[in-house]
């Protein structure tokens, strides 16, 4: 563990990986409060959320955050697999204590998406837009992903540990899925991947805040770049599927669908796989 300006990074794996993440070209200027303050880079790892649920697990604080230039079991939602040739993308997760109730922890999944958009806007003046709940795309394609992962205890959000993953790179497309999926080097020439992961962390932290103290902003924010609100979709929660009306999207990132009888349903981001997009 070594300490730059104040703040504890330490390095794992020195294995050649492809381009290495440098811990202290990070942090250097780094303007946050709490946000990467803990900072431990790995050149390999499993997943990021999994090392950050044991670090959160064992006490660390909030801000914490785990990078790494290729993992080997990376997941997104519904276990889905992750994986990304070394050096090709941005992975990291970082432990969240939020005060807010177990019910609004949706809004992590938001400001973790929003601050990938703002991130893409802020770097190369990007557009990008998301895609309830946890997708973000440049162009009708998926740039990015987040994966909120939470503990409760005795009724209280204790912890969440938050992922992130950026294609960078072409290279980090899985072969097969380039009409699905795009990187940010097919739009914009790639600027210093340290720097971006810095710029990253600061989005981050404004807006993690907002979800803690002002939530309304963060929907309203989500709701401008979203792509699924006024669509007609199909979609499936639990053992349910449902044809509808995306309407709107609350502050505690509730999908609300109104259905073809005219009935209205609230469904949470861990309910929701859509199936298909019908019309608009």
């Amino acid at each position: 563990m070594r300490r730059s300006g104040g703040k504890e990074t330490s390095q794992a794996g020195e294995q050649g990986m492809g381009e290495r993440l440098n811990p202290e070209e990070i942090l250097r200027g780094l303007h946050t409060g709490w946000m990467g303050h803990r900072l431990e880079t790995r050149e390999e790892t499993e997943s990021t959320n999994d090392d950050c649920i044991a670090l959160a697990r064992a006490g660390a604080p909030a801000g914490t955050v785990v990078v790494t230039n290729w993992q080997s079991a990376g997941r997104g939602r519904r276990g889905r697999s992750w994986v990304a040739p070394p050096g090709s993308a941005i992975l990291l997760s970082a432990v969240l204590r939020p005060a807010f109730p177990p019910g609004a922890v949706g809004r992590v999944g938001m400001a973790a998406a929003l601050a990938v958009v703002d991130l893409l806007a802020r770097a190369r003046g990007l557009s990008a837009r998301v895609k309830y709940p946890n997708d973000v795309l440049i162009a009708g394609k998926k740039v990015a992903g987040v994966l909120p992962e939470a503990y409760v205890a005795g009724g209280r959000l204790e912890w969440v540990v938050i992922g992130i993953g950026i294609n960078l790179r072409r290279e980090a497309v899985p072969p097969g899925l380039e009409a699905q999926a795009t990187s940010m080097e097919e739009h914009a020439p790639l600027p210093e991947r340290d720097g971006m992961i810095r710029s990253l962390l600061e989005c981050l932290e404004r807006r993690v805040e907002q979800a803690n103290e002002d939530p309304g902003v963060l929907a309203a924010a989500w709701r401008a770049c979203d792509t699924v609100l006024g669509q007609h979709v199909s979609l499936q929660a639990g053992l349910e599927r449902f044809n509808g009306l995306a309407v709107d999207i609350d502050q505690d990132a509730r999908l609300r669908l109104r259905l073809t009888d005219g009935s209205v349903r609230w469904l949470t981001p861990s309910e929701v796989t859509f199936r298909t997009s019908l019309s608009s």
